[in-house]
Parts: structure tokens; C-alpha cells; sequence
């Protein structure tokens, strides 16, 4: 009898391990939860990720990685430039970090909201679902957007001057209020935008286009021959009207 329980143990054990290899094998056993958003079904983006799926635990880089949408260019849209490894932020955390801004709240959905306007899926957002002000900037320079479509997402936009939370998403050095809206010789534009600035408005400083948001504002006046200062002082007065 002894003999037999233990044969009948090892049978188990041999099933059962058997049975993992073959789901390893079959893609259907995962040790970690998946970082890939379900994809459309059916109608005209059937094939494509459905940004309806992304999740709280999702970090910049997955959203990069399922959308092709970069990095830096998410950290600008929600403000968050100045941290130092956006890629590992997490969505989960906007929630704490922005909080509610009169009345509409910064979350998980704000950036499906973004994610779908920014590559034209179609997606419905919560009513309470707003977009930070840089992210409009971003969609109406980049985005697949019509002015109907632009002018929709800009009655959801907040600014986020003085409603940052308490959380940090990475650790960054301190700075003053007064001194994160200061142009500078290191201001880039991706600092205008995210202080609230409007690529209109900064070209139309400019006189034309505006270069990379990574390019200082001063190495792109140094490329065009233009005087710093005569770029600086407009800028400063645009920032310091808001």
C-alpha cells in the first residue's frame, strides 16, 4: 500500500509539472501580471491596443512600449519633466500627486484620455477625467486631432500650478515655485509648455516655429541668430500674466 500512495505521489507531481511546461509553452502560464493592454476586436482598429486598458500599475515605459508614444513626450504632457527617471513612474501615483483641480481630477483615465487623442483610437473618458494644460500643448502640435476634436479636450484642461501633491514620483531636487517659472539659459521648451505656455504663444514670440522640447531656448536662439534677451523678456512676461 506504502508503495502504491507513493507511486501515486510521484504521478501527481510529474502531471503537475507537466502540465505547468506545457502552459509555459503555450504562452497561457505567467509569473508576473501583463504589461499589454488588450487589443481592439473588431472595427477599424481591430489589431490595435486599446489604450481603455491601461492600468494603474502601468509605468511610462509601458505606455511607451504598447503605444509608441516616447517617454519624454508623456513626462511633458503631465508635467513631470523635471524628474529624474520617468521612465519607471507609475500612473497609480497621479491620483496622489495631483489631486482634485477644481472639481476634475488627474488619474489613471486622464492618461487613456491623452493616449487615445494623441494616436486618434477612439475612447471615452469619465466625466470628472481632466488633461493638464501641457498635454493640450502636445496635442495640438503632435496629436491626430481636429479643431473640434482639440477644442473638446481643452474644456477638460487644468492647469497645475499650486495643486501638486505631496507625493514625490522620484526623487528630485527642491525647487522654488518662483524659480521653476523663470526663464533661463537651461529653460527648454518643454518647460514652457509644461509651466503652461501654448506652442502658439511661443511662437509667436519666436516668429517662427519652435524647436525640440528637449533644445534650450537659448541654443535655439543661438542656431537662428537671434538675441536671447529679446526671446527671454516676452516669454517672462507671458509666464508671469498666468
Amino acid at each position: 500500500m506504502k508503495i502504491k500512495g507513493l507511486t501515486a505521489g510521484l504521478t501527481f507531481i510529474i502531471l503537475m509539472i507537466g502540465g505547468i511546461a506545457i502552459s509555459v509553452a503555450a504562452g497561457y502560464w505567467a509569473t508576473e501580471s501583463s504589461k499589454e493592454p488588450v487589443r481592439y476586436e473588431t472595427g477599424d482598429f481591430a489589431g490595435e491596443y486599446n489604450p481603455a486598458d491601461i492600468r494603474g500599475s502601468y509605468s511610462f515605459e509601458d505606455i511607451e512600449n504598447a503605444f509608441a508614444i516616447p517617454v519624454d513626450t508623456l513626462a511633458a504632457a503631465f508635467g513631470l519633466s523635471s524628474e529624474e527617471n520617468p521612465v519607471a513612474i507609475q500612473i497609480k501615483l497621479f491620483e496622489d500627486t495631483f489631486g482634485i483641480i477644481d472639481g476634475m481630477e488627474i488619474g489613471t483615465d486622464s492618461m487613456r484620455y491623452f493616449v487615445s487623442l494623441y494616436k486618434g483610437l477612439p475612447y471615452t473618458p469619465e466625466v470628472t477625467t481632466a488633461l493638464p494644460r501641457p498635454a493640450i500643448a502636445i496635442l495640438r502640435k503632435e496629436g491626430a486631432l481636429t479643431e473640434e476634436e482639440l477644442a473638446i479636450a481643452e474644456e477638460r484642461a487644468v492647469t497645475l500650478d499650486d495643486y501638486m501633491g505631496e507625493t514625490v514620483l522620484t526623487e528630485t531636487e527642491d525647487h522654488d515655485e518662483t524659480e521653476l517659472a523663470e526663464v533661463k539659459g537651461k529653460t527648454t521648451f518643454a518647460d514652457l509648455y509644461d509651466w503652461g505656455l501654448t506652442v502658439e504663444q511661443v511662437e509667436t514670440v519666436l516668429q517662427m516655429a519652435a524647436g525640440p522640447r528637449t533644445q534650450t531656448v537659448r541654443d535655439f536662439c543661438t542656431e537662428n541668430q537671434i538675441e536671447f534677451s529679446t526671446v527671454k523678456e516676452p516669454l517672462q512676461e507671458l509666464l508671469d500674466s498666468m
